[in-house]
C-alpha cells in the first residue's frame, strides 16, 4: 500500500474526528457549517480512493466554507489532505488546476462581496494548497524516476546477459572451427600413414618406419593444437592469444604434408597470399588446410590452387579438386564448409563452394587490406 496515501488519509481522518468531537461536545456544537464540512470531508475521503475529480471539487468547497465560517482548527487540514491525495495520483495539469481552484475559492470567500466576504485565513490555505500540490507532484516524479531507473537497469542486465551469451556462442563456434580445421587435417595424415605402415610392415620395414615417424609428427601437431585450445578454455579472463604470422615456409610445409600423403597439388600465384594482412593470411591458410583435406578425402588425388592478384582490394583464392569416377568415401557432414564460410564472412569477404564440372571448387575473396584483428581471434 502507498505510504504517502496512508499518511494523507490519516491526516484527513484525524481532522474529521476532531471536527466531529467539536460538533457534538465542543464550542462549535450544533454548527450547521461544521456538519456540512464533516459530511463533505467524509465524502471526499471516500472519493479519494479512486482519485476522482470530485475529490478536488470537494476540497475547493471545503476551502471556501472554512474561510467563511471558521470551524475547529483541526478541520482546516481536511481540504489540504484531500488536495494532496488528488495531486498524488493525478497528472500535473489536473493537480495544478485543482490547487489554483482551491486557492481561488479561499480568496473569493474573503474578497468577493456577493459571497459575503470578510472571512480570514485565505493566505494560509493558499500556502497549504501550494505545499500539498508540490509534495504530491514531487512524490510522483520520484516514483517515475524509480520506475525508469529500474527499467533501465533491467534492460542493461538483459543486454549484458545477451552479450555474454553471444560471446559464449561465438567462442564455441571459434573453438569448433579451429578443432575441425586443424585436427581433422592432422588426423587425415595419421590415417593415411597408418595405412601405409600397415601395408608395408612385413614387406618393407623401412617404409613402414618412415610412415610411423610421420604419424608421430602428425600426432604431436594434434596435441599442440589441442593445447592451444585448452589454454584458452582454462584462462580465468578473456585473453587474445596471438597467432604465429603465416609465412611462405608455413604454406610450403602445409602443402608438403599433403603431398606426403599422396595428394598431387598444382599452384599458381601463391605469392599473392602474402599481400594479405596477417588475420586474412591466417584465414587463407585455414581455407587451404580444410579444402585440401576435403580434396584428399573425397577427390581423385589431385588439387589445383589459384591465387589471383589483388583486384578492387580483394584477393581471390580458389581450390579445385577432381572427383573420382566412383566415390568410395563419405561425403562428410559439411561442417568444414560452414567453418570456411564463417571465417571469410568475419573478414568481410565472400565465399562459394560447390560442384563445378567434373570437380569441386572452393572460392573465397579475402580483403587485401583486412583489419589487423578480426571480430574473433583466428588462431
Amino acid at each position: 500500500m502507498d505510504p504517502w496515501a496512508v499518511w494523507g488519509v490519516l491526516a484527513a481522518a484525524v481532522s474529521l474526528i476532531v471536527g466531529a468531537v467539536s460538533a457534538v461536545a465542543g464550542e462549535h456544537a450544533g454548527s450547521t457549517t461544521l456538519w456540512i464540512i464533516l459530511g463533505l470531508g467524509t465524502a471526499g475521503l471516500a472519493l479519494s480512493a479512486r482519485a476522482s475529480i470530485l475529490t478536488a471539487v470537494v476540497a475547493v468547497l471545503l476551502a471556501a466554507l472554512e474561510v467563511r465560517d471558521p470551524a475547529p482548527w483541526g478541520t482546516w487540514a481536511v481540504g489540504g489532505a484531500l488536495l494532496f491525495l488528488f495531486a498524488l495520483r493525478r497528472p500535473r495539469f489536473d493537480a495544478v488546476a485543482a490547487g489554483v481552484a482551491f486557492a481561488g475559492a479561499a480568496m473569493a470567500a474573503v474578497y468577493v462581496p456577493w459571497l459575503g466576504g470578510g472571512g480570514s485565513g485565505a493566505f494560509g490555505l493558499i500556502a497549504l494548497a501550494a505545499a500539498m500540490v508540490g509534495v504530491g507532484q514531487w512524490v510522483q516524479a520520484q516514483r517515475r524516476y524509480v520506475v525508469a531507473e529500474v527499467g533501465r537497469r533491467r534492460q542493461e542486465t538483459e543486454r549484458r546477459r545477451e552479450e555474454v551469451a553471444r560471446h559464449v556462442a561465438e567462442e564455441r563456434l571459434r573453438i569448433a572451427r579451429e578443432l575441425h580445421d586443424s585436427v581433422a587435417h592432422h588426423l587425415a595424415v595419421v590415417s593415411v600413414h597408418t595405412n601405409v605402415a600397415r601395408a608395408n610392415l612385413l614387406r618393407s620395414p623401412q617404409v613402414a618406419e618412415r610412415a610411423l615417424d610421420d604419424v608421430q609428427v602428425a600426432t604431436q601437431s594434434v596435441l599442440e593444437e589441442l593445447g592451444v585450445v585448452l589454454n584458452v578454455l582454462r584462462a580465468s579472463e578473456p585473453e587474445v592469444v596471438p597467432s604465429t604470422p603465416v609465412d611462405a615456409g608455413m604454406i610450403d610445409e602445409l602443402l608438403g604434408s599433403f603431398e606426403g600423403i599422396g595428394l598431387r597439388i598444382r599452384t599458381e600465384g601463391l605469392d599473392h597470399l602474402f599481400t594479405l594482412a596477417p588475420v586474412a593470411r591466417t584465414a587463407a591458410q585455414r581455407l587451404l588446410q580444410e579444402a585440401l583435406t576435403n580434396a584428399q578425402r573425397h577427390g581423385d588425388g589431385t588439387a589445383q590452387i589459384v591465387v589471383g592478384a589483388p583486384v578492387n582490394g580483394y584477393v581471390t583464392l580458389s581450390i579445385r579438386n577432381g572427383r573420382p569416377a566412383h566415390a568410395t568415401t563419405s561425403a562428410g557432414n559439411g561442417l568444414g564448409l560452414v567453418g570456411m564460410e564463417e571465417r571469410v564472412h568475419l573478414l568481410g569477404g565472400t565465399f562459394q563452394a560447390g560442384p563445378e564440372g567434373d570437380g569441386f571448387t572452393v572460392t573465397a575473396q579475402l580483403p587485401a587490406t583486412a583489419p589487423r584483428s578480426a571480430k574473433e581471434t583466428l588462431a
